[in-house]
């Protein structure tokens, strides 16, 4: 078994959360879906249309203030968020890193239930996506830049909308 997942961690800009971190929930890259039935036929089938909106999760053991003060922040105020993580292969031992860097907002967060004298500690949403990079061993799965237009998308390394981006001319002019 190649790439399983031993330890991960996980920044706010320069927040380092190793330390009260519970769990991370990485956001789901999937695309939306139109569905097709050809006029005089009877099989439907879905067309991929754009990536869906990215949101990740996470869970700290604490209620910090200074990742409670990133809430409410407004569009251009971003945060980068990090995700750090080892891979490591059960078959040759070797050890792989992985990089996720985020742009986006800190949009909710949740206190867990306090029970006696115990909490569980702060949900945390981080949404409004605009810029998506996963880099693993140097070489980037996923990347998605939604001020960049379609032609800085990467999939696996390959660019699947450059002609989209030259057919628009996303790339030229002053952009507004």
């Amino acid at each position: 078994m190649d790439n399983v997942v031993r330890g991960g961690n996980w920044y706010f800009d320069t927040l380092n959360t190793w330390r009260v971190l519970d769990e991370v929930e990485l956001p789901e890259v999937k695309h939306a879906e139109d569905a097709f039935t050809p006029g005089g036929h009877m099989i439907a089938t879905k067309w991929q249309e754009e990536i869906e909106a990215l949101e990740a999760k996470i869970k700290t053991k604490t209620a910090d203030p200074q990742i409670q003060g990133l809430v409410g922040r407004l569009p251009g105020d971003y945060v980068t968020a990090t995700w750090y993580e080892n891979l490591l292969s059960f078959r040759t031992g070797e050890n792989r890193g992985r990089v996720i860097v985020m742009k986006g907002l800190v949009t909710g967060s949740k206190q867990a239930t306090v029970k006696g004298h115990k909490a569980a500690g702060r949900d945390y949403t981080f949404g409004n996506i605009v810029f998506y990079n996963d880099v693993v061993d140097g070489n980037s799965i996923h990347k998605f830049d939604v001020f960049a237009g379609p032609g800085s998308t990467l999939i696996n390394g390959r660019n699947p909308y450059a002609g989209m981006a030259t057919n628009l001319a996303i790339a030229g002019g002053i952009v507004l």
